[in-house]
């Protein structure tokens, strides 16, 4: 069994009686990929860009700014963890057998909307 990609989604809800805030954080890996962003009320504020070395806030300047001081390095300790997270899954499940459980009868369903008069494709699975 292949795994190609371990992803960490954080979602934050919190607020005041007065306003809603959400707050998403987002860490992934793969073998020669990663991701790690933050956004807040579905706008990124911060993502780490790992080609380039660096942290990158895409705002508007005329917006209020956010900081993340120490936000890249973090990001790079997080991919050490997540890749290592990755291998220690993939040792874990080289063992678990394949599930392969057979149909239990025969499946038909159409492609698309039945229309009476009209041909209509129906699609069998065995």
């Amino acid at each position: 069994m292949k795994m190609k990609l371990l992803l960490f989604v954080c979602g934050i809800l919190s607020g005041t009686a007065e306003v809603f805030h959400e707050d998403l954080a987002i860490t992934g890996c793969s073998d020669s990929d990663g991701e790690d962003m933050y956004a807040l009320d579905g706008e990124e504020k911060w993502y780490a860009d790992f080609k380039k070395q660096t942290g990158v806030e895409p705002q508007l300047p005329f917006g209020d700014h956010f900081s993340y001081p120490g936000g890249y390095e973090s990001a790079v300790a997080n991919q050490q963890i997540c890749r290592q997270n990755l291998k220690n899954s993939r040792i874990g499940m080289k063992d678990l057998p394949l599930e392969r459980v057979p149909p239990s009868n025969v499946v038909i369903y159409n492609r698309n909307k039945v229309e009476l008069g009209e041909q209509n494709t129906l699609i069998c699975h065995v």
